[in-house]
């Protein structure tokens, strides 16, 4: 070999480090500073705001924010030095189940403090419930699902979404594609958590994408959940189950949820929802607080009290399962932040005027205030009492009289989104400069 050979060689060898270097340095930068360069607070844009006249926008904040000053200090540190992994959990029933509301508010906090993934997502058409539109997970195996609200019993055997998916065969199959059926957005993830109770029996799974010819690698697991890497981002991905050879009997194979998630700092924003949901639904679902501690929440946020004001219930019960929910949070996550929401008016079994709204929404101003927790009071903020007839009079309330249409939906995240920020660009003004 020549020595003008043996340098070209060495050259080529040279770019080719040089070239790994520098894509390492540049994934690094989007990691750790995806966010930096943005001014401190957060602008809001003519997209965030609504025109009803009927809303006391001039009043629209989070009460008690003090209380959510260190998670909002963590917000501010990643929206100007990146680096952080922000993960933000809201529950609720049929209002947050169909994703309008989260939607609204989840891609506004991830543009403006990064994106580190979609979340939770369920095959809630395989259990027989509507859900969020901006994923696909199919099958060609015969599953069976339940959630939390069907159940009524004292304990009942459901985890993280309130749902459970079930499998009685030794093998299944569930396909899942991060697409936006509305508006064919195609987004990518990198991580995938299987929720699930290894104390069912072994179970085999795996996940590849066959799309980018991809197995995913095993990184994480304890008995509710087994974390898989892919090496490249991908938009779908097909998960295995399947029982031992030889394992008898074959059991059921049992699924809480999938979380999906990037490499990239930023906010996660969860949304989790049942049809007909109660704070007491969750109360009595075994596993939902230990596999809530499982996703390291940093905020909770509790949007409950529709179906509670469905019908009169004894005094203070309400009060009582909130603090029963709160305590099951806190003892599997203590560092997670507790934000509580009311709901907008709406009509009593869509038929008219409800009087047992105002008083639900009382019973969880005064467990937030008695508290010290934080909270965004909606059922004020839109008008109170008889507010109902605004929201329909302006087409934002559904045919049923009890949910909104997609419209009111977008406004109530809108508005939501408008006091967190609120809350937020307090924080992030009073941090030193130097920071």
């Amino acid at each position: 070999m020549s020595f003008r050979m043996f340098n070209f060689q060495r050259l080529v060898r040279l770019a080719h480090v040089r070239s790994v270097l520098c894509l390492l340095c540049l994934l690094f930068c989007a990691v750790r500073c995806q966010s930096q360069f943005r001014p401190p607070k957060v602008e809001f844009t003519d997209q965030d705001t609504v025109g009803y006249s009927f809303f006391r926008q001039e009043e629209n904040g989070i009460e008690n924010a003090g209380y959510l000053e260190p998670f909002f200090r963590k917000m501010y540190g990643q929206r100007v030095h990146g680096g952080q992994k922000i993960n933000i959990v809201h529950i609720g029933d049929s209002h947050i189940l169909g994703n309008y509301l989260t939607h609204e508010v989840r891609r506004r906090v991830q543009n403006a403090f990064g994106d580190a993934g979609r979340g939770l997502v369920f095959p809630y058409k395989l259990a027989g419930s509507n859900g969020p539109r901006d994923y696909l997970i199919e099958t060609d195996a015969p599953w069976f699902g339940s959630n939390c609200q069907r159940n009524l019993d004292m304990a009942t055997p459901f985890g993280l979404s309130g749902f459970m998916l079930e499998n009685n065969s030794s093998s299944g199959k569930l396909s899942l594609r991060l697409r936006d059926t509305s508006t064919a957005e195609t987004r990518l993830f990198t991580k995938v958590t299987i929720l699930h109770r290894q104390e069912d029996g072994p179970l085999d799974i795996s996940v590849q994408d066959d799309l980018s010819n991809q197995k995913a690698l095993l990184f994480q697991q304890d008995a509710f959940f087994r974390s898989y890497y892919f090496d490249r981002p991908v938009s779908q991905a097909n998960l295995l189950f399947s029982r031992p050879e030889g394992y008898t009997p074959a059991g059921r194979i049992a699924l809480d949820g999938i979380v999906l998630e990037t490499e990239m700092a930023g906010v996660v924003y969860h949304s989790i929802g049942v049809n007909g949901a109660k704070f007491s639904d969750f109360v009595r679902a075994r596993y939902f607080a230990r596999q809530l501690a499982d996703l390291n929440p940093d905020l909770v946020i509790l949007s409950f009290g529709t179906n509670e004001a469905q019908g009169k219930l004894t005094e203070n019960f309400v009060y009582q399962q909130m603090g029963e929910l709160v305590g099951q949070i806190k003892k599997y996550a203590p560092g997670a932040y507790i934000l509580f929401t009311t709901p907008a008016d709406s009509y009593l079994k869509g038929r008219g005027f409800n009087p047992y709204m105002g008083p639900i929404c009382a019973d969880i101003r005064r467990f937030a205030r008695e508290n010290g927790y934080a909270l965004w009071d909606l059922f004020h903020l839109a008008g109170g009492e008889h507010s109902a007839q605004n929201w329909k009079s302006a087409g934002l309330m559904a045919p049923d009289s009890v949910h909104y249409s997609r419209a009111g939906y977008a406004v109530q995240g809108k508005l939501f989104y408008q006091a967190f920020i609120r809350a937020y660009n307090l924080v992030a003004g009073k941090q030193p400069a130097t920071e």
